[in-house]
């Protein structure tokens, strides 16, 4: 890592890892839709060494493709098409001429029509079945990936980074059975992100797979790409290149954040870049509705501090809230002081949660880093969480559905007032 890290004190670490906690539990499930984890977990074989084939498979053929408009419905069409006729993945192994029927035969639902067969830009037929060759010689040399994964680790304990050693073996018995790029990385010297999307998946709990309970969490490396590295470098000064020993300089920032589990964040801060919030020109970057806008060094929102008090239509909207709303709190304050700012209100729930409110006329990119903003200053002030709530005439949907599902961050529409 570079020289510049951003160093988190108590108070942000702890922040930090509310919202990543808080973002993670709201998004895992979107995690099935936009990764090859989701075609992964829908197979249903009950032979743990077929399930383990066909996740490294997924894994391995995750490259240079659009998961959500071609890699998924190609994975679920072949995995349909091996149901209907009775096929398991781990057949194909076996028998070359059905794999080739397989991979050139089965169909699947694009958003241009039907499609027939494998597609991909770097990735032909032939390579399949040299990459089921390669599987089929394992199994017999070995009887499972879980067994070498299993024997490598287990010898590697006593290093300072396990996984380590365990994805060196892996890449060895690769070579050692004549696998190349593009499926089977042959050097330890670019970042592996593939494999080590596949052992989170493998060791990692639900929306992970979980089948390998013998791996602890503490020792997963990220699955460093560019865009998780841009994401890193802007937010936290962690400058890594794109090479192992970058894999191993964020995975050791990450394990600051979270030391039990570094990669549990890994998909979230990938999805900053992967939604078009941290953008490489950083003037078009969206940060009101990034998770990191409150602890990011390089965040372009810097709202002006808001210490007026309600009135006018904003009071009306308010009092509205409070005339459907009022009996579900004991507690009420408006105009609620937070350093520089004033937050619109804080309230508390019967059920003991606090809400951090602002009020605008319509939902708007204001309103959101505003309420972002009361958020982190309560948690700074009083070291304790308050849910982001924003009360409004109307909103546009889109955006509605943005901040509430990126940010957390509850929006009220009370209908419009004259």
């Amino acid at each position: 890592m570079g020289g510049n890290v951003y160093v988190l004190n108590d108070l942000e670490c702890r922040y930090l890892t509310h919202v990543l906690d808080d973002a993670y539990n709201r998004l895992k499930d979107d995690y099935l839709e936009s990764s090859a984890l989701g075609p992964a977990r829908l197979y249903s074989a009950r032979d743990s060494t077929d399930k383990e084939f066909w996740a490294l498979f997924c894994a391995l053929i995750d490259f240079q493709i659009p998961v959500v408009s071609i890699l998924n419905p190609m994975l679920k069409g072949l995995l349909s098409y091996m149901e209907e006729h009775g096929i398991k993945f781990i057949d194909l192994l076996d028998e070359e001429d059905l794999a080739r029927n397989v991979f050139t035969n089965f169909q699947w639902k694009s958003s241009t029509g039907v499609k027939r067969g494998f597609r991909h830009r770097f990735v032909k037929i032939e390579d399949l079945i040299e990459l089921l060759t390669i599987f089929k010689r394992v199994i017999g040399d070995y009887g499972s990936l879980r067994t070498i994964v299993e024997d490598a680790y287990k010898c590697s304990l006593h290093l300072e980074e396990p996984m380590e050693a365990v994805l060196h073996t892996l890449v060895g018995v690769f070579r050692k059975y004549g696998g190349r790029p593009p499926l089977t990385p042959v050097r330890f010297s670019s970042p592996l992100k593939r494999l080590n999307l596949f052992m989170r998946w493998m060791v990692r709990p639900y929306p992970d797979l979980g089948l390998w309970d013998f791996i602890s969490k503490r020792h997963l490396l990220v699955s460093l790409d560019e865009g998780l590295r841009r994401v890193l470098s802007r937010a936290f000064c962690v400058k890594v290149g794109m090479s192992w020993d970058g894999v191993v300089g964020a995975t050791r920032f990450l394990r600051r954040i979270n030391p039990g589990d570094p990669v549990k964040y890994d998909y979230l801060l990938s999805r900053v870049s992967i939604k078009g919030y941290c953008t490489k020109d950083l003037s078009r970057t969206r940060c009101y509705l990034c998770p990191l806008i409150n602890v990011c060094r390089s965040s372009n929102f810097t709202p002006k501090p808001k210490t007026s008090s309600l009135k006018g239509k904003e009071r009306e909207i308010f009092e509205r809230f409070l005339s459907r709303y009022g009996h579900e709190y004991d507690s009420i304050h408006s105009e609620f002081p937070l350093g520089n700012y004033t937050a619109d209100a804080l309230l508390h729930k019967l059920n003991c949660e606090t809400q951090i409110v602002e009020v605008e006329e319509q939902l708007n990119y204001n309103a959101i880093g505003q309420v972002l903003i009361y958020r982190y200053l309560y948690f700074k002030i009083y070291g304790k969480a308050a849910k982001p709530i924003v009360i409004c005439t109307r909103s546009r949907r889109e955006l509605k559905e943005a901040c509430e599902r990126e940010q957390g961050i509850t929006v009220i529409e009370v209908g419009y007032i004259r």
